[in-house]
């Protein structure tokens, strides 16, 4: 997984918060999305081994009630759900690919309803994130676990108290303050929404508003100048680039990072094609990010990728943008 939010529209203050036994937490550059937030309308999904999901659950609900705020909800409230905080923690086994090794991938996400400018679609993505990237282990414990959620738990307590230092309106018992003029909306959970990532976030894409990046390490200046060869032989002229400029960005990514002695002669290949572009939250309007609308990625343990190897597969991920932009 990449980081997905690349910069937040609004200016930023850098707050700190005291947490338990954590001494001080800075807050970080999603704290914003996080503004008005009712947690009593968040649901709480968790991937993890399902002989640890209980031991994990209780720890994060320890947590929040350390924190002072309404434990998070798995069962179905009497209101709607307006979000999902998921918790993923969920090694997988490589197999026969690297024997005795597992996949690791840890994160917590905030998914909930984004209306993109360009086109008032509204879609379900994600506005607040932590993540370690993709790691491969020989094994993960469940200190290993408990350490990570611990992590990302604290740094999403300590964003929500930032962002709603003035508030208590998430707060069991209290009452809801007053909605902001400029900050009022439609309630989120009766939008219709597309699927996440979904082809219709294509709808009145502007080529010429759309500027492309390839990050490929030594490869990037060739496959960036195939890439282009690619889009005009379809009939659509791009330009490169390696800054937003208020522009949108399709980026294709195609990471490899040696495995040493864990997988002798493999290493893990994360391929995608992102197209980057500003999304606002629908219940919180005013705060504005940049986030993928659209993408198609994956993550492997391989052999090293040849030059040849890679243009193929850039080929194919911009072979499928190109399909889903004609038909919409």
């Amino acid at each position: 997984m990449r980081t997905r939010i690349h910069w937040l529209a609004l200016p930023l203050a850098l707050a700190v918060f005291l947490l338990p036994d954590r001494g001080i937490a800075a807050s970080s550059a999603y704290v914003q999305t996080t503004e008005g937030l009712d947690l009593n309308r968040v649901r709480f999904a968790i991937s993890a081994p399902p002989e640890l999901t209980s031991q994990l659950v209780q720890r994060v609900t320890a947590l929040f009630a350390e924190a002072g705020l309404p434990p998070l909800r798995s069962d179905t409230p009497p209101i709607p759900f307006i979000a999902t905080l998921t918790l993923t923690l969920d090694p997988q086994p490589l197999s026969d690919v690297c024997p005795g090794h597992v996949l690791y991938s840890p994160s917590l996400a905030l998914t909930e309803p984004v209306i993109i400018p360009r086109n008032s679609t509204v879609i379900n993505d994600i506005t607040w994130l932590a993540h370690t990237g993709a790691q491969v282990r020989r094994f993960v414990t469940i200190t290993d676990l408990e350490h990570d959620l611990e992590e990302f738990m604290y740094q999403f307590i300590a964003d929500y108290r930032a962002a709603n230092a003035g508030s208590r309106s998430s707060i069991p018992g209290t009452a809801p303050a007053a909605p902001q003029p400029d900050t009022s909306h439609p309630d989120s959970a009766l939008t219709a929404q597309e699927p996440l990532h979904s082809d219709s976030t294509l709808k009145a894409l502007r080529i010429d508003q759309l500027q492309i990046s390839v990050s490929a390490g030594r490869f990037s200046h060739a496959l960036t100048a195939r890439a282009l060869q690619q889009f005009n032989h379809a009939g659509l002229a791009l330009s490169p680039g390696q800054h937003h400029n208020g522009r949108l960005t399709l980026g294709v990514e195609l990471i490899q990072q040696p495995l040493e002695d864990r997988c002798p002669g493999k290493i893990l290949y994360e391929s995608g094609l992102y197209l980057v572009e500003q999304i606002q939250p629908t219940r919180n309007p005013r705060v504005s990010i940049w986030s993928d609308t659209w993408l198609r990625e994956t993550t492997l343990v391989v052999a090293p990728r040849t030059q040849a190897q890679l243009e193929s597969n850039q080929d194919a991920l911009l072979r499928q943008f190109i399909d889903s932009l004609r038909t919409h």
